[in-house]
């Protein structure tokens, strides 16, 4: 029982020490980078383009069947008014 609280003890001051020195934890990518740095604004523009391209490929797909069900529709309209 005593051997459990230790390790449970000694658990939570490594977990307090990690939560309190995000440096030491890697918490963040740019945490210790100044903002005109290259690596920083690298970085941002990185994420922003994740965060687009899954919108992007619903757009295409979106597009493209829109595209083919007008050429669809037309054809159909053209070869039934003959």
């Amino acid at each position: 029982m005593k051997n459990g609280r230790l390790k449970a003890a000694a658990t939570a001051m490594v977990s307090a020490i990690i939560a309190a020195a995000p440096r030491l934890a890697n918490a963040c990518a740019t945490c210790g980078l100044s903002e005109n740095d290259h690596a920083s604004h690298a970085y941002r523009a990185s994420v922003l383009f994740m965060l687009a391209s899954p919108y992007a490929s619903v757009a295409a797909i979106g597009g493209i069947t829109y595209f083919v069900y007008r050429r669809a529709t037309r054809e159909d309209r053209k070869s039934t008014t003959k």
